[in-house]
């Protein structure tokens, strides 16, 4: 399964963002989706190209590391309701404070293009990112599964 309420964290408390990938990739790794290597993988990965996205509006980030790491394809989404900090992408000395990060583990055989695509298509509406800042672990695992595709 792609998403699961499982792999929904909603994050109230401040914590780093390597705790906070840590734990989002361990719910990856519990589910069997990738391998030991997957969350060093993320957060090196972070250091070099980070993935915080000003969208205007509002902040996202989509986290994510070579196929390599991955045993099947699946994503882990949280509500930044802490303020994590990440770097952004465009402008690596700045920061944003994503409302909604998501894990991305991909593997060889998903299209990379067009899941991002899909992610940004849901994440890039501010009204759509409100409405799972507010919903429960199920019904974000549900908008998800419904929102993004992987061909």
């Amino acid at each position: 399964m792609m998403f699961s309420a499982k792999r929904v964290f909603i994050i109230t408390r401040p914590v780093s963002r390597d705790e906070l990938l840590t734990r989002m990739a361990g719910s990856l790794y519990a589910d069997g989706l990738v391998k030991g290597s997957f969350c060093q993988g993320v957060l090196d990965r972070e250091v070099v190209y980070p993935t915080g996205i000003d969208m205007e509006t509002h902040s996202i980030a989509i986290p994510h590391t070579e196929f390599e790491h991955v045993v099947a394809t699946g994503f882990s989404v949280a509500v930044n309701q802490a303020g994590v900090k990440f770097h952004r992408s465009d402008e690596p000395e700045q920061v944003v404070k994503p409302a909604v990060v998501v894990l991305m583990a991909i593997d060889q055989s998903c299209e990379k293009v067009a899941i991002i695509q899909s992610l940004f298509a849901l994440l890039g509406d501010v009204a759509q990112v409100n409405k799972i800042s507010g919903n429960s672990p199920e019904d974000i695992a549900k908008l998800f599964t419904e929102s993004i595709t992987t061909r």
